[in-house]
């Protein structure tokens, strides 16, 4: 599928079966997200597939805004309780569980040296949310930001840089900055009554995924590509808009391929978790069932999900395809 600004995606909808994929596939991707199937928002994990789903958090708070660390070996998250968020890290298994710090929406550096956070960690009288980094094991907290409010931080891939949600004048927007806070600059486009919400760095850190959402409303978001200029200089090379009418918009993210977007959506009762393949245009549902389900981020330490698949969309015993045409 080329993706064409403001490209209007038609869904047509067909069921198959795939047992015997299932059993010969060498997928070895792994998903983790939240969700609250169970009650309580928690986190869990599961295949690139949508297969092996697992509970990993089992606390009364609220668990979310998860990330694999860049080995796959440990997952971090903010867990909000009594009104106040931590964040918190645990292994990739759901043992050795800690709080580290107060804050939220924490990320990875690349190399696994440090961990990204919003927090306003009672630092100034106004309690503004502003972005921190500190070891992974909750040590040597230092503030980059300082601004009125900033929020969900997204270390690219290559460890140059940070991008990350910004309010100014009561419009959110997506902001990049160096790693160390400096030089920040805006790459989304202001647009009347229309927030941007960051999704992340395509695996390669040449482009920037978020959605631009009218009135913050999930059934009026448009998922944006935001092309860097390759030299490193402050500025988009292009955008291109991909609109999916009927499916509310929640939590978008790259695939560990870079060939594909990880989001949730809810055109019935529940949210659940879906990949639109941008490849050949195809929206594959990975979780269904009572409950709801979002904020999903994939580790592939072979990065190649789109070529094992083969054409084959999975959803756990058998397909749920939804081709896109143009």
């Amino acid at each position: 599928m080329s993706l064409m600004s403001h490209k209007t995606i038609r869904i047509q909808i067909s069921t198959l079966v795939a047992c015997l994929w299932l059993a010969t596939s060498s997928l070895q991707g792994k998903i983790v997200f939240h969700s609250d199937r169970g009650g309580n928002w928690d986190i869990y994990t599961m295949n690139s597939d949508g297969s092996n789903q697992k509970k990993l958090t089992k606390s009364h708070a609220t668990d979310a805004s998860a990330n694999w660390s860049p080995n796959g070996q440990q997952i971090a998250f903010d867990r909000r309780l009594n009104d106040k968020y931590y964040v918190t890290v645990m292994d990739a298994d759901g043992s050795n569980e800690r709080r580290l710090t107060r804050g939220g929406s924490p990320d990875w550096s690349p190399d696994g040296s440090l961990v990204v956070f919003n927090s306003n960690m009672n630092r100034d009288k106004e309690h503004r949310l502003n972005i921190f980094v500190m070891h992974p094991d909750g040590t040597n907290i230092k503030q980059l930001t300082k601004f009125s409010f900033v929020s969900r931080p997204k270390w690219s891939p290559d460890g140059k840089r940070i991008a990350f949600e910004g309010f100014v004048e009561n419009t959110r927007e997506v902001y990049i900055m160096n790693a160390d806070g400096t030089n920040v600059w805006r790459v989304s486009e202001p647009q009347p009554r229309t927030g941007m919400f960051l999704g992340g760095w395509s695996p390669d850190s040449k482009q920037l995924l978020y959605a631009e959402s009218i009135e913050a409303k999930a059934d009026k978001a448009t998922l944006v590509i935001a092309t860097l200029d390759p030299f490193g200089r402050n500025l988009v090379r292009k955008r291109e808009r991909i609109n999916i009418p009927g499916m509310p918009i929640y939590g978008q993210s790259w695939g560990a391929d870079g060939k594909s977007i990880l989001f949730a959506s809810k055109p019935a009762f529940h949210r659940h978790i879906y990949r639109l393949r941008l490849t050949d245009g195809k929206i594959i549902q990975l979780t269904d069932g009572l409950g709801n389900d979002s904020g999903a981020k994939e580790w592939n330490p072979r990065l190649s999900v789109a070529s094992q698949l083969g054409g084959l969309p999975l959803f756990w015993g058998g397909i749920k395809s939804h081709a896109l045409a143009p």
